[in-house]
């Protein structure tokens, strides 16, 4: 028995079967944008009706999780539920803000590096390296602690520490741009170099860069917070998740395990929904 469908509604009927394949690939991403619109939401909402958790209450001191507080109270008796969220507004974007001006700095001077050429190009590769050869976290260490303990500082030198790798980024895809017709004949029409490059170049390289952004974001996450445990990122009061694990430390050996243990999950979802958004765009670039 012959078929009646036409060729066009063969081509709908097979549409759903052709679309359920690509769904699992897009979990990551799903998921990953669900996580940090969910603590973006947490975040503005909790301290907006409950505070920042900056006041001490002796009368709950280290209290374990309850229904009063779902995840617990720490030394000094402050909610660190709500400590966890208020401290969102802090580590997330501290983590967009550093991603993006390091993003956007590197992207430009890798696309000038690589449009001009030459010895400027070789100088900016030889700081390149020189800055690349010391561990990012190392090295953004080295720059907030010599320039002062505060946030600010802490960000600044973790932006510094990650610029290199979108420079590299940049001018390698810059590179290949360069030697493009439409490049070539902006250079002939007697177009600046700068205006080639952040017109020209620059716009066709930026891709994959910005994809590259999102992994980066996650480790950015990492990164102040383990400077704030060391000391030289956020100060208390203030609620931040390293700073706070640095605090709830001291209380695991006596068994409080929730003060250190609630900060380290946001943390970890931070980090990991940002590598599941940055993982599945750098997926859709290859």
């Amino acid at each position: 028995m012959t078929s009646t469908l036409t060729p066009r509604a063969l081509q709908r009927k097979d549409r759903p079967a052709r679309m359920v394949p690509k769904a699992p690939r897009n979990i990551g991403l799903v998921v990953g944008i669900g996580i940090l619109g969910a603590m973006a939401v947490l975040g503005t909402v909790v301290p907006i009706v409950a505070g920042y958790g900056t006041v001490a209450s002796p009368s709950t001191v280290l209290q374990a999780p309850s229904a009063g507080h779902w995840f617990g109270t720490d030394a000094f008796g402050r909610d660190i539920f709500v400590r966890s969220m208020a401290a969102i507004q802090i580590d997330l974007l501290l983590a967009v803000a550093v991603t993006l001006v390091g993003l956007a700095i590197g992207s430009v001077v890798g696309a000038i590096s690589a449009t001009i050429g030459g010895r400027f190009d070789a100088v900016v590769m030889r700081l390149t390296d020189i800055l690349m050869a010391f561990p990012a976290f190392v090295l953004a260490l080295v720059i907030a602690a010599s320039l002062g303990n505060n946030a600010l500082n802490a960000a600044i030198g973790v932006t510094i520490a990650y610029i290199p790798q979108f420079v590299r980024l940049t001018r390698a895809q810059a590179l290949e741009i360069r030697s493009r017709d439409f490049v070539a004949a902006a250079r002939v029409s007697g177009t600046p170099t700068l205006v080639v490059a952040l017109q020209h170049v620059l716009p066709n390289a930026f891709r994959a860069p910005l994809v590259q952004a999102s992994l980066i974001a996650g480790w950015v996450v990492l990164d102040l917070a383990g400077l704030s445990f060391l000391g030289v990122g956020v100060q208390p009061p203030t609620p931040e998740w390293g700073q706070m694990i640095a605090v709830g430390s001291g209380d695991l050996l006596l068994g409080n395990w929730w003060t250190a243990l609630f900060p380290g999950l946001m943390i970890l979802l931070a980090a990991a929904a940002f590598q599941l958004v940055g993982d599945r765009l750098e997926r859709s670039i290859r």
